[in-house]
């Protein structure tokens, strides 16, 4: 019984690390769990595009073939150097605002005019029952033709349900448009 019993405490000891040990090789083995540090820094390098344009770039600019950074914006341009609009990263203003289960990255695609176009959430490690309540209350649209200023002081109401989650992104939004 003894025997018994230490095998099974050996094995309780031995088997999470055997497990850690299996998934920071596992890269090498094809397994994908999509969660680890390892495979998001492969998703964030696969979703660079053409010129550098990340995916929510070309959802926000379909027409868009050129982009430049500047310190405050990237601006993104047609192939014939036509200003589309701007994307506004809300990292680095938007460092330490967390929801439920952490930060809520967004880019958000300006006008010419510099009017809000749209706001995306970007990948996120919040409940995704509470992102689908944020979705579903429209809580992205809040600021759409909005010029910077007045988008960035607007009073938004959180959503029921997604409290946190929702209070982070108007957070992260108001963070990102302040100093533009």
């Amino acid at each position: 019984m003894k025997k018994f019993f230490l095998i099974a405490l050996l094995s309780m000891a031995f088997i999470p690390a055997m497990a850690q040990n299996q998934h920071q090789q596992h890269g090498q083995c094809g397994h994908h769990c999509g969660n680890c540090p390892h495979h998001q820094a492969q998703q964030q390098q696969q979703a660079k595009t053409i010129n550098g344009m990340t995916p929510e770039i070309v959802n926000a600019f379909p027409t868009a073939k050129i982009i430049e950074k500047e310190a405050k914006w990237i601006v993104v341009y047609d192939a014939n150097k036509k200003v589309l609009g701007y994307a506004v990263y809300s990292k680095p203003a938007s460092i330490g605002i967390k929801g439920y289960n952490g930060e809520t990255p967004l880019m958000i695609a300006l006008s010419p005019k510099k009017k809000v176009m749209s706001v995306i959430l970007l990948h996120n490690q919040e409940t995704p029952s509470y992102i689908a309540r944020v979705m579903e209350a429209g809580l992205l649209k809040s600021w759409d033709g909005m010029k910077v200023k007045k988008a960035s002081k607007k009073k938004v109401d959180t959503v029921s349900g997604a409290t946190y989650s929702s209070r982070s992104i108007i957070q992260t939004l108001q963070a990102a448009l302040k100093n533009l």
